[in-house]
């Protein structure tokens, strides 16, 4: 189970000197936030890493019935520049000519169809594409084979176009998908607020522009950006490992308001927690003797915990709440264990015996990485309260109950 890590006695820099260092007289950073501190509609919405924003958006630009005034420029554009791609590779699909010529103002744009990211469907030209997007995940589960055979079923008789969209250029692991990059997108969007600049309104050409640059700042790499990271980095490493240590983070942010959560409610008693994980007991445990037999666990010693699991390493961009038999006296650990075993639900206690070391007895998912994809913080925090409150009033008294029974 999770630890604090020990420190190893050896006396680093000056922390407030590495800071003065950092920001004192410093070019190179002036430089870098003269490149990254102007305003970004997209960056103050909170797009750069949400990978449902950029389908969203995408969907927006791409269908022609939408009040950007871009028509099928847009769509058009993207579809000229992955099929001349994919010919390239010897895809078989549309040529870039037929894209040239047809009017796609009545393409039909669907999202999470089959659970394909989108899906153009222009029925009067028989023609269907399949785009999966990628921002900071990879392909899995042998999905872009299962969207082709879905698509293949439903749609027989159109031509079919296939696209992976990501961020790095990543080899579709379907040889009939082409792979095409972010960078390509902003190059198709820059071309038009070129070319229909007298056309497109204000409001769209400025949301267009943020767009492009977010991207190349904050998604796609940035050569200057890139190498003036590098020589800053280099020259206050410390000062900046000591910035990243204490950054504000939405797991720093999660643990703070779980922290406040437990410390706010008098029935419950917070043990040794970190930002990863958050433990805590019912109030009536604190201070029974025989739930305090654990070793080399928390120093209260106590041999049954609660423990939020926090985004932790092995459980990353989620949340889940933990009942855990942690190591110690091994005639208490078997009653407990026996005792959820017998009981059933709410405990899940493995199949597989007692381990001899740490036990989940009970297991209650809160958050899922999807949640953090597209919610606020505000929406997170109402998550993690109703799930607080459900728990609180279903789950929690039947486990107090069954411990209470075993060492009144």
């Amino acid at each position: 189970m999770t630890s604090q890590p020990e420190t190893t006695g050896e006396e680093g820099p000056d922390p407030r000197e590495a800071l003065e260092k950092f920001v004192l007289d410093n070019e190179e950073l002036a430089r870098l936030e003269e490149l990254t501190g102007q305003f970004n509609l997209f960056e103050a919405l909170g797009f750069v890493r949400q990978e449902i924003r950029h389908s969203n958006f995408l969907a927006w630009l791409m269908n022609p019935a939408q009040a950007h005034g871009l028509g099928d420029s847009f769509l058009k554009g993207f579809l000229f520049k992955t099929s001349a791609e994919a010919r390239m590779l010897g895809i078989e699909t549309i040529s870039p000519v037929d894209v040239d010529v047809w009017d796609l103002t009545e393409t039909e744009i669907r999202r999470e169809w089959k659970n394909i990211d989108i899906l153009l469907v222009e029925n009067a030209k028989r023609f269907i594409c399949v785009i999966e997007n990628k921002i900071y995940s990879s392909e899995h589960s042998d999905q872009l084979r299962r969207y082709r055979e879905v698509v293949e079923t439903e749609f027989r008789e159109y031509t079919r176009h296939y696209v992976l969209l990501n961020v790095t250029g990543e080899e579709p692991s379907d040889s009939e998908y082409v792979g095409v990059t972010y960078d390509e997108v902003c190059d198709v969007i820059e071309r038009l607020l070129k070319m229909r600049a007298s056309a497109i309104g204000g409001d769209v050409a400025t949301a267009l522009s943020h767009y492009v640059t977010m991207i190349r700042r904050r998604v796609m790499p940035d050569r200057e950006i890139q190498e003036l990271c590098r020589r800053i980095y280099s020259k206050h490493r410390a000062a900046l490992d000591l910035i990243y240590e204490h950054r504000p983070d939405r797991q720093g942010e999660i643990a703070d308001a779980l922290l406040k959560m437990i410390e706010a409610d008098p029935a419950f008693t917070l043990d040794v927690s970190h930002k990863a994980v958050i433990r805590f007991v019912p109030d009536s445990w604190k201070d029974r003797p025989k739930l305090q037999q654990a070793q080399g666990w928390t120093k209260t010693r106590r041999i049954l915990l609660f423990e939020f699991f926090n985004s932790t390493s092995w459980y990353p961009n989620a949340l889940a709440l933990a009942l855990t038999l942690g190591p110690g006296d091994e005639n208490v650990r078997r009653q407990i264990y026996e005792a959820a075993e017998k009981t059933g639900s709410p405990f899940t206690p493995s199949p597989k015996g007692l381990h001899r070391t740490h036990q989940f007895l009970f297991w209650k998912e809160i958050l899922q990485p999807a949640d953090y994809d597209d919610s606020d913080f505000e929406t997170i925090q109402a998550r993690v309260q109703e799930a607080w409150s459900a728990f609180k009033s279903n789950e929690l008294p039947r486990i107090e109950d069954v411990i209470d029974q075993v060492f009144p």
